[in-house]
Formats: C-alpha cells, structure tokens, sequence
C-alpha cells in the first residue's frame, strides 16, 4: 500500500508539473498574441495605466490563483486575493474622482479672471446636425459615407470637415479613405468643398492602416489620441490629417497613485501616411498648425468638471456645497465644450473651448462662463455676481419659446437647437437656431440676452443677424419695424380696394383698427 501510494504521489507531481508547463506555454502564447495586437486592448490597458488601483486589483486577484495553483499551503488565497480584487476595483472609482480634485488644484492657481467678455468673431452659424445632413445630402459617392464631424480654422473662419469613409463590412478592409468633405459653419447658406486624395493612413478602415492602430503602434501607445480632423492646403488639393495627444502624468490623490492628462503635442500624417510628431513647445513653428484648436476638447472638459471638486469628493458627492456643474443640452448630440472664436489683444480671432457651469441641482441659471485656450490651454473665467440673473444653456430654449414671435409655432414640427453663446460689446448672448423636424435648414437665427432672457431678438436669415453684429440692434430693430409698417400698409390697402358691398362689419372694424394701430406706430 506505501507503494502504491508513493507511486499515486509522483503521479501527482508528474502531472502538476505538466500543467505548470502547459500553463507556462499558454501565458507565452498569449503575451506574444497581446504584444502583436496590443493596439486592440489599448482601453483596457490605459485604464490600468492612468488608474493603478484597477491594475493592483487585476493583480491581486491573479496572484491569488497563481499561488493557489502553484501551492498546496495556502488554500485561501484565491478567497484573499478576490477580496483585494472588488476592494480595489471599488477603489478605483473613488481614484477616477480623486483625478478631477487634483486636476482643479493644477489650474486652480493659473486661472485667468476675467470680468468683461471678448468679443465675438466668426460666429458659428451652421449646427453640427444640419451641417451634417446638409454634408449627406451633397454626397453622390455609393461607396463611402461621412467620418466624424469636427472643426478646421480656415483663413480665421470655422469649417465642419469629415473624413469620406468606405461604407460597408467588406471596403472597410479593401479600400481608403475618398478624401476629406468640407462646409462653412459661418453661413446659413451651404458652402461645401470636397477634396480628393487617397489617404493611406485614416479614420474608419482596418486594420493595420487604420489611424489609431498606426498611432499606438508608430507614435506612443501609453498615450490617447482625439478625433482627427484635416486641413487642406497646396490650393486645396493635398489633405493633412491631424491628431492632438493626450499623455498622462504621474501624481497622487491622498496617498493613492494616480495618472494625470496632459496636452502632449500633436500628430501630423499626410495622404501617404508619413507621420510627424510635434510637441506643444514646437507647435508655433509648424505654419499648417496656425490658429488650429490642437488643445484637446477631452482635457477642456475635465477641466469644466473638475470645478464640482474643488471642494473635494465628499462635497461633489453629498454636501454640494458652493458647487458647479456642466449641463448639456438634453437631446443634442453636440456636448459641451463648444468651439467659438473671439478676437484677442489684438483684433486676430482665436479659438476658445466655452463651457458654462450652473449651480448643482435643478436650477439652470448660469454661475461661471469658462473660456479654454483652443490652442495653449489657458483657463479664464467668468463669475456672475451676487445679484445677477442670468440664464444657462437650457432654459435659454424655454425663453425663446415663450416670446410672442413663437406663440402660434408648432413645435411637433419645429425645434429650436444648439445654444451657442456669443458676446457683444461686453454683453453675452445664447445664439439659437430654428429648424424644421428635418433639420438640413435655418428658418431663424435667435439671441437671448442672458442677463435678460426677456430681451430676445429673432433673425430671418443670416444677412440681418450679420447686419445685427455690424451695426447693433437699434438698426435691425429700426429694420423691422419699417418692414412691419408696410406689411401693415399693403394689408390695409387689399381692404380698402374691396368693394363697399363686400366688406363684411368684421372686415370694417379690422380696417379701423388697422389705420389706427398704423397711425401710433408712424407717432412713435
């Protein structure tokens, strides 16, 4: 029996020892298979990079089952270590928050006060939605549909831009990129321009050409990347894709490690798929970069968000007191922060990040208005007094709904979309666009004082908003009134032409009424 059992043992050995092989082989095959397609785990592997404590859980609990498998002694490390597993999983949430109060310490004291606005410039007159069914409507390519939609800064005006990408399972593979689709933001009207280039190395094609693949494997891959968006130039022939770097910076939030974004330059790939790497101290000397938004609107956003902590966690989380928060638009796919450009020092138009964060909870009025450098990543802000009024993003939407210019609109066949805030002469306004169901149209350009939502001021067209922003409201409003004035006078003339015999009492009583509403308004 001793031998039997003593050949039982060895047994036992033999095959333990076979396993640990086997499973020695098995975690080479896999790393080799993970190193080769890294680019494919990228997020899982940025999340344990810029949260450790999501990395020491993974590793809590795969060193409980490592020494499970590899000794007998310890029968309750599996138990141990998925304890440490869900406590630091847990944790990590709580480091995820951590982040936005260190980020708010970061540019707490770099902040740049500021009590009046700069003024508009460029004003963004087209929204995302229409531009983009505008931009779908004027495609006639069957095999190709649009990219994602972002801003270019053309000769100081803002241009939505779109990658033409292979439509389909199958070209997804086989085929590049058609060009590069271009419109006006600044127009009512629409102004496309389509350039033609293969692009080698782009957004919505796979696998090893596709951009992300080529940045993470060619450039950095401990780092993000935000969407890309292209510039034409060589007379708008040539397109130069162009991507801004997101990298992470060690710190710590109570003794907790943690990882920090930072802007970390900006990527350049031409139609060949040539990249360049330029850094943020370098990006002055690249010309094509001139007066671009290359600061990430991912790090602008962070920086909004992290105003709700600058109180800490415990107060974002439960007190709320003096706290802030970002509100975007329900039911808009375009998220705060928007692009806007303002005149600097000097006259020349910049591109600014704008956020506007209102008090936490279900009030909408505006608290502070925060301008990000769209090219360095300075933050300035704006704080409303104590005994102001003035009004967000959303309820922005009800003002100009409830005005008297509105009050017979059908709003089941009408919206009213996309705040967007404009300053003028020191005064800020929330810029609204009507627009059918449809959405490839503007029936009206609104403004709404925010200061003063009763004071709202609507547009038939983009020359007479444009006209608005030149001379001031007291000529569009002058304007209006001479236009009111003859619609009145032609109305009362089609009554005084009918016959005697076919003017009914209640056509009488309107051509009184009408002469001498008329009349007031000439007095006045």
């Amino acid at each position: 029996m001793l031998r039997d059992r003593i050949l039982r043992d060895d047994m036992f050995r033999d095959t333990i020892s076979k396993i640990k092989k086997v499973i020695l082989i098995v975690v080479l095959i896999i790393s080799v298979f993970l190193y080769v397609c890294r680019p494919f785990f990228h997020g899982f592997f940025m999340r344990c990079y810029t949260n450790p404590a999501f990395l020491l859980a993974f590793v809590a609990l795969g060193a409980g089952i490592m020494i499970r498998l590899f000794s007998d002694r310890f029968k309750w490390t599996i138990v141990v270590g998925a304890i440490f597993f869900v406590a630091l999983l847990v944790g990590s949430m709580f480091v995820a928050e951590g982040k936005r109060v260190e980020i708010y310490k970061d540019i707490s004291s770099n902040i740049v006060e500021i009590d009046t606005f700069p003024e508009s410039t460029s004003i963004r007159l087209m929204p995302y939605q229409i531009a983009r069914n505008n931009m779908t409507n004027n495609l006639t390519l069957e095999q190709f549909r649009l990219g994602k939609l972002d801003f270019v800064i053309l000769d100081g005006e803002m241009w939505w831009n779109a990658a033409l990408i292979p439509d389909g399972t199958w070209i997804h593979y086989r085929m590049k990129p058609y060009g590069a689709m271009f419109i006006n933001a600044c127009e009512t009207e629409t102004e496309i321009i389509k350039i033609k280039q293969d692009l080698e190395v782009a957004e919505g094609i796979g696998i090893s050409d596709n951009i992300y693949w080529r940045l993470y494997k060619d450039i950095d891959y401990w780092s993000d990347y935000s969407d890309p968006f292209y510039i034409p130039y060589d007379n708008n022939t040539k397109i130069m894709t162009v991507v801004s770097k997101i990298d992470y910076k060690l710190d710590s939030w109570t003794f907790v490690p943690l990882r920090k974004p930072v802007f970390g330059g900006v990527v350049l790939i031409d139609g060949e798929g040539n990249m360049k790497y330029v850094s943020p101290e370098k990006i002055d000397e690249e010309p094509i970069l001139h007066g671009q938004q290359v600061f990430p609107e991912a790090i602008a956003r962070l920086y909004g968000e992290s105003f709700a902590y600058k109180r800490g966690v415990w107060n974002a989380w439960i007190a709320h007191k003096d706290q802030t928060e970002l509100n975007d638009v329900p039911g808009e796919g375009n998220f705060m922060p928007y692009l806007i450009m303002v005149q600097d020092e000097n006259g020349e138009p910049i591109p600014m990040w704008f956020m506007a964060l209102e008090p936490y909870g279900t009030t909408y009025g505006l608290k502070k208005v925060l301008l990000v450098d769209a090219i360095d990543g300075t933050v300035y802000s704006w704080s409303k007094g104590e005994n102001e009024q003035s009004v967000g993003a959303v309820k922005s939407i009800e003002h100009a709904k409830s005005t008297d210019t509105f009050r017979n609109v059908n709003w089941a066949d009408f919206r009213l979309i996309e705040p967007i805030p404009i300053f003028k002469e020191g005064t800020m306004y929330w810029k609204l666009t009507m627009t059918r169901y449809t959405q490839t149209g503007i029936t009206n350009i609104v403004l709404i004082e925010a200061s003063n939502p009763e004071n709202v001021i609507v547009f038939k067209d983009g020359a007479e908003f444009q006209q608005f922003l030149t001379e001031g409201a007291t000529d569009t409003v002058k304007m209006s009134m001479d236009q009111l004035l003859h619609e009145i006078d032609v109305l009362l003339q089609k009554i005084k032409d009918l016959p005697s015999d076919a003017k009914s009492p209640i056509l009488v009583e309107l051509e009184e009424k009408l002469e001498r509403l008329l009349s007031l308004l000439e007095e006045s």
